[in-house]
């Protein structure tokens, strides 16, 4: 394949990466063209239009969450199962405490602050805490009809909630970062979370594990973390 960089614009500090400035816009543009992702920039992807049943997703969550007690696995699904994680984030379990405690609370304030805390937390470029709250944010989007009708303060303060988040993510997290969990508060993301959505609500076990595994494959530990927030939510919501 030929890439045209002209048309790119280098992202200061992360020149060697897969991402570049296309128009203003963050975009991915690396070999494989067959990366499912509306910033591909070769071919970009979005998922199919669909509506999601709020009941076959939390049962599906907990049926994957089953099946995870028995298997191993890395990044934070280490803490969603009750694991010691790693180095560098074997301190920071109170903070994902925090959130899961805000979840379970329906503290839409707590859980921003919850989150705020969580935010750019971890090493690699999209760090562990960013894609942790792409996995909560994913989950809300996809599921607001999930959120019990006393709660709907959570539907009325989420674009504010959201819009704080970004503004956050300024100075907490990277740009290219900052650009994937904006992605996922609009419900936008990897074709692998997406499958991972379908294979819950289909509560079939072997759908469950094939997905799972192709999600644990997007980056080093993205896919986990982006699985946790999703689960979190889910199961929570």
């Amino acid at each position: 394949m030929q890439t045209r960089v002209e048309k790119f614009t280098p992202i200061q500090g992360f020149e060697a990466t897969d991402y570049a400035y296309f128009e203003g816009r963050i975009v991915w543009v690396g070999d494989d063209a067959a990366v499912r992702h509306p910033r591909n920039y070769w071919k970009p992807w979005q998922p199919p239009a669909k509506t999601y049943s709020a009941a076959l997703l939390q049962a599906g969550a907990k049926l994957c969450l089953q099946q995870m007690t028995k298997s191993d696995t890395h990044g934070l699904l280490l803490w969603l199962t009750n694991r010691e994680m790693l180095f560098p984030l074997d301190k920071d379990a109170p903070r994902f405490d925090a959130v899961r405690d805000a979840l379970e609370a329906k503290q839409i304030k707590a859980f921003e602050q919850a989150a705020l805390r969580v935010l750019g937390l971890g090493n690699g470029l999209t760090p562990s805490g960013d894609d942790f709250l792409g996995g909560v944010f994913f989950a809300l989007h996809h599921a607001r009809h999930m959120v019990c009708k006393p709660h709907t303060d959570w539907l009325v303060g989420l674009p504010a909630l959201q819009a704080n988040i970004r503004l956050a993510c300024e100075v907490s997290t990277n740009p290219i970062s900052a650009a994937l969990l904006a992605d996922n508060m609009a419900g936008n993301s990897f074709g692998q979370l997406h499958d991972m959505l379908d294979a819950l609500e289909s509560n079939d076990s072997r759908f469950i594990v094939t997905s799972r595994e192709a999600l644990l494959g997007v980056g080093s530990s993205s896919g986990a973390d982006m699985l946790a927030g999703l689960l979190l939510a889910l199961t929570i919501l």
